[in-house]
């Protein structure tokens, strides 16, 4: 993505971390590291950036990995098979790339000492540590970082270590115009489904924590490549029925620069054939018409040159040859332009015909979710760019630009993106200042109550016992209403708890078959590799087809029904039964108070401070974020609790060596996943789910009974405990009243305000 650093910006809160990952890589020049791109108020066009090395532990645990997969092989060469050898060549190409004193040597290797390779200073000194450097110029960033990023290697590398596979993260600052908000930062991780099971796990880590996912792909794979389509099937089905994102992806297809002929665009109508074919013809004759001025420019140029120097033929042919050369001129700009305006109108079209792909298959995820091809899905935004012509356009002087397709900015699509991206995090900046302002207002209305007290009176005691029985009655409503929206959330966690079991018994009966096709398509050291890196290596994640199928069907359906749609409405519902039962009960307080008029001004005006529904709607929404923190956490899948249960039997497996070792560790595979064991271990994963499930809930129910504790008291010392004290806790009372009024009032009206207005601007351009 390309960011014009310009403008400053200033947020106090926390930034909204908005995630981008690309489809699998085809090839090895991939993003291997995890990089941020922070918005910092530097000059323009500089940028600062900071890198963190892995920690030398860390490093250790890798190296005994590698070594033990070379000490396996060494000496054996011969008597294993080609595939056998795998593991030992893919550990030996990473340890020549950091080390280069070892790429002269010969494979198998001799014996390499850990130790010896730890203490090795190129590499040791820069463990755990932090390098920073700044500079000016974006043309230049991405080819000084691309050591610590990808695999990409340059020639005069050759005889350095590749130090990418020691860096842990990147930081990137800049005034990056896309991020001025401040509310933002743009996260790039490796590939989510990459072969490489390491950076897919950072990467399914990451996801857990981030509010926006944008997934990145070449727009040429976009609209016909089968496997990308599968990929994307999957990956929307993660997000939205198991991680609850379907209004927070964004799509982003790269490549719409790279020049096509109209002949590849197979999916064209009559009408837009037409317009091509009208494009080529009026091409056809500029350039017919630019031929023949050619010609006869040629002619005239000849004529002029042989005619005498200053004659009346000379000044005569001298002018047809300049306005020859201006018409010859104007024909190349128009010929330059309706070849430009087809190259942008077909982009266009292939553009149009991948966001079609794309968003029917979102819709044909999103209908296998709901199980209703009647319910329409959210909108997707999805952005077809041209990187390499946007930075073409950049170019101060035009003569120096060079477009490939693209000859407007708009056109290439990113000018779109960041106006998306920087009005989301504005309207995240908003949402938060908003959040604190109403935070504020509720403590200030909290603060409010205990100050509003009247003179102590025994004449007011009979509106304190019957204000005291209107909100007792008001409990036992509400207690009845959260009891019966409790009752409906437990049928849908005990649905739920059903298909996941019955999904996990028939995953269990699908295991030992799984655990005999390893086995028959990883013999000898792979296998035992795979063991030893808990069942995922290259391509190969066995934890992931144990797990398969787990969490799709009828599981996939009630988790979404659940958590991404009745919970939401059935808590807003609450919220809203629960106050309206309390307006009722302080509009019956308010008239009960009409009968004493001493108190009767003080009541109308401690009602206006109390607002039932702001009171607990942030309830809700502290409900709502940790059962979303909790979907996400389980990443889509079953494949990390299987993972981490199976940790001691992957490590005893992996420890085995020597003749028989294979069979001995298809064996013990085979045991753990014996019919009886298996469904136990299944079984015992959905109590994990479930478990974490019931967490999240009862998080949720604790923060609604504060919520309702919090409502009941504000009501109660404003309305109903209205006798006061001393005359000094009077005097205490008014002083503080004083300080509210004066101090905390009049900035947190404007605060308020000022969102209001910024709220209103911000709907008006949604609306446009």
């Amino acid at each position: 993505m390309n960011c014009i650093p310009q403008g400053s910006a200033y947020s106090p809160y926390s930034p909204l971390f908005i995630l981008t990952l690309s489809a699998p890589c085809a090839g090895s020049a991939c993003t291997s590291v995890q990089t941020e791109i922070i918005y910092e108020n530097l000059q323009p066009s500089m940028w600062r950036v900071s890198v963190n090395f892995i920690k030398i532990d860390e490093w250790r645990r890798t190296l005994q990995n590698l070594l033990d997969d070379i000490t396996a092989v060494s000496g054996e060469s011969g008597k294993i098979g080609r595939d056998d050898l795998r593991p030992a060549l893919d550990a030996w190409g990473v340890l020549k790339e950091v080390y280069p004193h070892l790429r002269a040597l010969p494979f198998p290797p001799p014996h390499q000492d850990v130790h010896t390779l730890l203490e090795h200073e190129p590499v040791v000194s820069i463990l755990g540590t932090n390098f920073q450097t700044t500079g000016t110029g974006f043309d230049s960033l991405e080819l000084q970082l691309r050591p610590y990023l990808t695999s990409y290697t340059a020639e005069e590398q050759l005889l350095e270590p590749f130090v990418w596979h020691l860096v842990d993260s990147v930081r990137i600052y800049g005034a990056f115009e896309v991020l001025a908000s401040g509310a933002i930062t743009l996260v790039d991780v490796p590939g989510f489904g990459d072969a490489n099971k390491t950076r897919t796990r950072r990467t399914k880590e990451y996801l857990k924590n981030v509010e926006v996912v944008i997934l990145v792909a070449d727009i040429k794979r976009a609209a016909d490549d089968q496997a990308m389509h599968d990929y994307f099937e999957k990956f929307l089905h993660q997000m939205i029925a198991i991680d609850g994102r379907v209004e927070s992806l964004l799509i982003l297809l790269t490549g719409a620069d790279v020049r096509t002929h109209e002949d590849q665009l197979h999916h064209l109508g009559s009408g837009q054939c037409q317009i091509i074919q009208k494009m080529r013809q009026d091409i056809f004759h500029l350039s017919e018409s630019l031929d023949e001025q050619e010609t006869q420019f040629k002619i005239l140029f000849v004529n002029y040159l042989a005619a005498p120097i200053g004659s009346a033929e000379c000044m005569e042919l001298f002018e047809r040859v300049r306005s020859s050369t201006s018409i010859k001129d104007e024909t190349t700009s128009q010929l330059q332009q309706s070849k430009a305006a087809k190259d942008t109108y077909i982009a266009h079209q292939r553009s149009a015909r991948a966001r079609k792909v794309f968003l029917e298959l979102y819709r044909q995820v999103y209908f296998t979710i709901k199980q209703d091809s009647a319910c329409q899905p959210p909108s997707l935004p999805i952005f077809c760019i041209g990187s390499m012509d946007y930075t073409e356009l950049l170019v101060n002087d035009k003569r120096h630009r060079a477009p490939v397709v693209f000859t407007n900015l708009e056109d290439t699509g990113i000018p779109q993106l960041c106006r998306h991206i920087h009005d989301f995090g504005s309207r995240k900046a908003i949402s938060d200042i908003n959040a604190y302002a109403n935070r504020s207002n509720l403590l200030w209305e909290s603060i409010e109550s205990y100050f509003l007290s009247t003179r102590r009176d025994s004449r007011l005691a009979a509106y304190e016992d019957a204000a005291r029985g209107l909100v007792e009655a008001l409990k036992d409503t509400v207690d009845e209403i959260h009891k019966n929206s409790g009752v409906k959330i437990d049928n849908h966690l005990n649905e739920l708890e059903q298909a996941l079991r019955t999904e996990a018994e028939k995953a269990a009966e699908r295991s030992l078959k799984t655990i005999k096709t390893l086995g028959e398509n990883h013999q000898w050291r792979s296998y035992r590799t795979l063991m030893r890196r808990e069942g995922e290596w290259r391509s190969t994640d066995l934890n992931e087809d144990l797990t398969l199928g787990m969490l799709e069907g009828n599981v996939s359906s009630a988790w979404h029904r659940l958590f991404n749609e009745f919970l939401g409405s059935e808590l807003h519902s609450l919220v809203m039964d629960i106050s309206n039962c309390s307006n009722e009960t302080i509009r019956a307080i308010r008239n009960r108070a009409q009968r004493t008029t001493t108190i009767a001004p003080h009541i109308d005006n401690a009602c206006n401070f109390i607002h039932p529904f702001d009171t607990i709607n942030p309830a809700r929404e502290q409900y709502l974020m940790g059962v979303l923190t909790m979907q996400r956490e389980l990443c889509g899948s079953f494949k990390g609790l299987l993972r981490a249960a199976l940790q001691d039997h992957y490590r005893v497996v992996g420890n085995e060596s020597g003749a028989g070792m294979f069979q001995r560790m298809k064996y013990l595979n085979e045991e753990q996943f014996s019919p009886q064991k298996a469904r136990e271990l299944y079984a015992r994963l959905v109590d994990q789910v479930m478990t974490a499930v019931r967490m999240a809930r009862n998080k949720g129910e604790t923060a609604v009974d504060e919520a309702l504790a919090r409502l009941y008291a504000i009501i109660d010392r404003s309305l109903v405990c209205v006798q006061g004290d001393d005359q000094i806790c009077k005097v205490t009372r008014r002083n503080m009243q004083k300080f509210l009024y004066d101090e905390y009032c009049p900035p947190l009206a404007e605060v308020v305000s000022t969102m209001a207005r910024y709220k209103e601007r911000n709907t008006a351009q949604d609306r446009c």
